[in-house]
């Protein structure tokens, strides 16, 4: 069995949580055995996923995220925020990222209450067909919107049905259509905003999804939306021109530490 001592940082966007390692620190056993050891909520940091970020020299810093699962998901805005607040090392900055599918320009500043706050762009929404699915012998309509990761989403104009997520969430898996897993989000329209109710794939439930947030938004069409969350609001802007969504919202420090990895069995 490989042992290493990993440093880490840990952060939060709309209690969205994640571990931050550096690439020349993940050991042997690579990133997915990492992110399960570390993720894990029992037996390790606990998060809803890892970050993996390596600093290249005059090109963008490279962005990777995995789920808790282990398995490597395209994009994570959360994700995104808490790795631009990591670098800007406690002071407003501005940087420049690179993940699997697009180059994301930070802008890391202070609000009045001292809260950090980070806008930043992500990429174009791409709509792909709905589905239609079968629920407790109702049939309901799910926009399917690409944003680098899969997002299927329900809009509804009335309350009370995320205690259904979990049965939606599986009703859409079980379509068969998104063989790489897909995340779930129940959108409650309200007059001025929108309550988005988020299941993530790999994880589960979570209190906040900047991806699913910006995919709601784009389900709606161009224009600016706030989106409320369990874990707090964000900002979307989806633009006329079918560009990049820009999302401006908060991010937290949470800790820093030194991660005991025990390594792989050989």
């Amino acid at each position: 069995m490989n042992a290493a001592h990993i440093p880490f940082a840990k952060a939060h966007g709309l209690r969205n949580d994640y571990v931050i390692v550096q690439a020349a620190d993940v050991p042997v056993g690579g990133a997915a055995h990492l992110a399960r050891c570390m993720c894990d909520r029992h037996a390790g940091i606990g998060s809803d996923g890892l970050i993996v970020l390596q600093e290249r020299d005059e090109k963008p810093t490279r962005f990777s995220i995995f789920n808790a699962d282990g398995s490597e998901a395209e994009l994570c805005g959360n994700g995104l925020r808490c790795a631009a607040l990591s670098c800007a090392e406690y002071g407003p900055a501005s940087m420049v990222f690179e993940s699997a599918v697009g180059v994301h320009r930070a802008e890391v500043r202070q609000a009045e209450d001292g809260q950090w706050q980070v806008g930043m762009n992500l990429v174009p929404a791409i709509v792909e067909p709905s589905l239609c699915i079968e629920l407790n012998s109702a049939t309901i309509e799910v926009h399917v919107i690409r944003l680098g990761n899969p997002h299927a989403i329900v809009l509804s104009p009335v309350s009370g049905g995320e205690q259904m997520l979990p049965q939606l969430a599986e009703a859409v898996s079980a379509s068969g259509r998104f063989l790489g897993g897909i995340n779930v989000h129940l959108g409650v329209l309200r007059e001025h905003d929108m309550m988005l109710y988020s299941w993530e794939r790999g994880v589960g439930s979570v209190q906040s999804c900047a991806t699913g947030a910006a995919s709601a938004a784009a389900a709606l069409g161009p224009g600016r939306c706030e989106i409320e969350m369990p874990g707090g609001r964000l900002s979307i802007s989806v633009p006329e021109d079918g560009g990049d969504i820009q999302m401006d919202g908060p991010a937290e420090m949470i800790c820093t530490g030194v991660y005991h990895y025990r390594g792989v069995d050989k």
